[in-house]
Formats: structure tokens, C-alpha cells, sequence
């Protein structure tokens, strides 16, 4: 047999074959309790809870700008939608300033929203009612942001009013930082 007198090339290692990709994009998990409210046969009748609707379409939306623009249309429809407020807070803000600004008037609308009656009628429970959980979003994304800006005090204050609403908020801690809820 004829034998080559050309140096044969190293083999390149093989390529490893692109793979598929296995991860599942679940929506947003506030999204979910639109998906749930359902259950409740509860409609949306006041204008708060034609805005919260339409929050919950924002947070289905895999397009920042598209989100942006529903949550800017639910305060067009309600300037008492809290959650338009900390999407806004967490996809639009430009700086903290802007961050907390949006975070307390997010804070400000679930309270009005709520008004006195629902902070009785849903006290020691907060997390556990719908209705409450854009304002319990609003503050914990204020005292998040307080932290991050170093009014650590101020902080600690929201966090202790939201226990005080609700004695077993699911607050979980990692690194010392909270996880938004």
C-alpha cells in the first residue's frame, strides 16, 4: 500500500452539537394572580380593578416597552394602580431617585386605594388577599430601594410596618439583600 508522505493534521476536536434549549419561560409570577383572581369570580368593576387588569396583561408581555406602555395605560385608567407604579419602578426608572419616587407613590396609591376599611378588614392576613398585594408590593420595592440607597432606617421602618400587617410575610433574605416579593 502507497503510503503519504504528507504529515496528516491533528483531528480538531469535535464540535459539540448546539443544543436545544430546555429551559421553559414561565410569565411573570404576578401574572399568575391574574390567572387565579379568576377564580374568584370577582370582576373588575371600579377603575382600580380595570387597571389591575390590565397590569396583569403587562406582566404576560415578554416586551419591556409593551409592559411599559400597559402600565402607563392602567394610571391612564387609575392613578390608584400601585403596581403600574413598581413596574414603572423597576423597568423604566432612569436613577434611584426616580426608582423611589415611583415606589412611594405606588406606596400612596395602595393606601388610598385600600382606604382605611381594607387595612382593618385585611389586617394580620395582608399577603393573603388580592387586593392587598400591589400595595404590599409598592412598599416592599420602596424599603428595597431605601436599602440599596443606604437609608437603612427608613428601611427597616417599611419592613416592620409590613410584618405588622402581616405577621408571616413570606420575606426571604439572601446575601442580606431581600428578594422582591
Amino acid at each position: 500500500m502507497p503510503v503519504s508522505k504528507k504529515p496528516r493534521r491533528p483531528k480538531s476536536p469535535a464540535k459539540p452539537a448546539a443544543k436545544a434549549s430546555t429551559t421553559v419561560k414561565l410569565p411573570d409570577r404576578r401574572a399568575m394572580e391574574g390567572f387565579m383572581s379568576a377564580f374568584t369570580g370577582k370582576r373588575a368593576g371600579n377603575a382600580t380593578e380595570r387597571a389591575q387588569e390590565i397590569m396583569y396583561d403587562a406582566w404576560e408581555q415578554t416586551e419591556r416597552r409593551a409592559r411599559i406602555a400597559l402600565a402607563k395605560k392602567a394610571l391612564a385608567v387609575s392613578p390608584l394602580c400601585a403596581d403600574a407604579y413598581v413596574l414603572l419602578a423597576e423597568e423604566e426608572a432612569r436613577s434611584a431617585e426616580e426608582a423611589l419616587d415611583l415606589y412611594r407613590k405606588g406606596v400612596e396609591a395602595g393606601e388610598l386605594a385600600l382606604g382605611p376599611e381594607g387595612f382593618e378588614e385585611f389586617a394580620e392576613h395582608f399577603w393573603g388577599f388580592h387586593e392587598t398585594r400591589p400595595y404590599m408590593r409598592a412598599r416592599a420595592g420602596l424599603a428595597a430601594a431605601l436599602r440599596a440607597t443606604g437609608d437603612l432606617d427608613a428601611a427597616l421602618g417599611h419592613y416592620q410596618a409590613m410584618l405588622a400587617l402581616n405577621p408571616n410575610l413570606p420575606l426571604a433574605f439572601s446575601s442580606g439583600a431581600i428578594l422582591r416579593l
